[in-house]
């Protein structure tokens, strides 16, 4: 391609080719379901969602895995992998994570040979003790990552995960006494992966099973569980240990700022409707059109961030109804003997007045971040001098005993003195134990998320702010009840009993009656058939 780089030709070609896998596949005998169904399933979607949420990207993943925790983990609904697998992509249809009549029915023999694979694995491990947290959830979640990059093709994916690395890998150098090459390539890959496609800890897995056991991906059923069993434990410690090496971590925030115009890019190429090669030869156009594409994308990542705070919103008002009705009211009728409106008020308002509060506050990265960003997309796919890919060093010097017990200390005094302040603050208000624990619990929950919320705003960013006595104070303080928020969060994770009725009581029988509906549709759909 005259004017790019080898690398941009490269990418244009991949994509090429994934555009025409995606033309030739699932033109005949597609699976279609019944509308009828289709609603009241993807609006249980919805609701769960709010319950329960993740990052959109990875909505798709945490349904399939719910299901496969169904079938595999809790008792067979299904009474063999083909009837699994038909019932999957149905399940994925009715709830509008895969289109209606796109989906061919080609797909069911390979996905069920997918799952064949994980029923014998299961079988095999049985009760095994293994010593590695939660290695059935993890197990489940490689399965249907597996599995959903059966359904969706990951080309086009692949090809911008390829890309970056290819372009990142000569901007930071890395320190030369830190792991060999093959482990420093490993932490470039996963963490282009969490940046570009938002990858989690068991889609980051299912790239380290691809990438040291290949094998699992090619045997039959049988012999890949006989193979890859006895070392499970093993498997799954290592990939824990390469996914927290502190070098994936220091990695992150340069990455993160070199990979906001392939970002962009990708967007731009994604929505345009002509000739991409002949846009690539224009290169005013394509700083038009990049510079609407970033706008765009902006506007479409407040819009989101804003609409995963409101869905904060009404989770904590259910929720703090709830502990209103059910702790502190009760708590201070028999207790107290007295109600204190003041403290009941601000705690049921103040943590929704302060997720309001971040999320209108957000704010666009500026001109300058822009025209920085476009500038990196030029560069990127036309060359020349590097100014935004210049050689950035990467240092990791770990701190001294001496350093890590003076700043451990220092964090220490900061975070009495924040939550320090925060309960004098209470007391003063007549708060008692219980209504000043859950004001604390909650604003360290929402100061957490709302933290989230801006980081994601924020991913355009590559132009640093400047630092003031302000901002610094504010971190300061704010920064263990952030802290604690983040650790209330991945606690309450593992206990949300709210997720737990959802998915062992309310959604077992609630997808039960859906199919039992359906069937009834397509049985009264084929004696009308009949009669014609």
């Amino acid at each position: 391609m005259i004017g790019t780089t080898k690398l941009t030709s490269e990418l244009m070609q991949q994509l090429d080719a994934a555009e025409r896998e995606s033309k030739a596949s699932n033109t005949v005998n597609r699976i279609h379901v019944s509308e009828l169904t289709s609603v009241p399933s993807f609006l249980y979607e919805k609701i769960r969602n709010i319950v329960d949420y993740k990052d959109e990207y990875l909505l798709r993943k945490n349904a399939l895995r719910r299901f496969l925790k169904r079938t595999i983990v809790l008792p067979k609904f299904s009474h063999s992998p083909e009837a699994a697998a038909t019932a999957l992509v149905r399940e994925l249809i009715l709830s509008r994570y895969l289109p209606n009549d796109t989906v061919s029915e080609k797909i069911v023999p390979a996905l069920a040979q997918i799952i064949a694979k994980y029923f014998s694995l299961f079988d095999k491990l049985g009760d095994s003790k293994c010593d590695v947290p939660k290695w059935k959830e993890l197990l489940l979640g490689i399965a249907a990552v597996e599995c959903d990059s059966y359904l969706v093709s990951p080309l086009e994916r692949n090809a911008y995960i390829s890309y970056g690395y290819k372009l990142l890998k000569p901007a930071l150098e890395l320190p030369d006494a830190l792991e060999s090459d093959e482990a420093k390539s490993v932490q470039f890959v996963l963490t282009i992966q969490r940046v570009l496609e938002r990858a989690d800890r068991e889609i980051s897995m299912y790239y380290l099973l691809r990438h040291y056991y290949a094998d699992w991906f090619t045997l039959p059923p049988t012999e890949a569980a006989d193979m890859l069993a006895p070392q499970v434990p093993a498997i799954l410690s290592t990939f824990t240990n390469i996914l927290e090496h502190r070098l994936g971590k220091k990695l992150l925030t340069p990455i993160k700022k070199l990979l906001v115009p392939l970002l962009v890019y990708r967007d731009l190429l994604h929505n345009y409707q002509g000739s991409k090669r002949e846009l690539l030869a224009n290169s005013n156009k394509l700083e038009e059109l990049s510079r609407e594409t970033y706008r765009t994308y902006w506007r479409s990542t407040r819009r989101r961030v804003r609409r995963k705070g409101f869905h904060a919103i009404v989770y904590i008002f259910i929720t703090k109804m709830l502990l209103a009705l059910l702790l502190e009211l009760p708590y201070e009728r028999i207790f107290l003997q007295d109600i204190h409106y003041l403290p009941l008020a601000i705690n049921l308002l103040f943590p929704l007045l302060l997720m309001t509060i971040i999320t209108i506050l957000i704010k666009s990265p500026g001109m300058a971040n822009e025209v920085s960003v476009v500038k990196g997309i030029k560069e990127m796919i036309y060359g020349g001098e590097a100014s935004f890919y210049k050689l950035r060093k990467l240092r990791t010097i770990p701190p001294t005993f001496w350093k890590r017990f003076f700043y451990g200390l220092l964090y220490l005094i900061t975070f009495g003195t924040s939550f320090g302040i925060l309960v004098s603050v209470l007391y003063k208000l007549e708060f008692n134990l219980l209504s000043g624990a859950l004001f604390i619990l909650f604003v360290s929950l929402v100061s957490f998320f709302g933290i989230s919320l801006r980081q994601q705003a924020r991913q355009l960013k590559v132009v640093d702010g400047r630092e003031t006595i302000t901002v610094f104070l504010i971190d300061f303080f704010t920064l263990p009840v952030v802290a604690f928020g983040k650790w209330l969060s991945n606690t309450f994770d593992k206990v949300n009993f709210f997720v737990f009725f959802l998915d062992f009581l309310f959604e077992v029988p609630f997808k039960s009656l859906l199919k039992m509906i359906e069937d009834w549709f397509n049985f009264l759909k084929e004696k009308k058939d009949e009669m014609y």
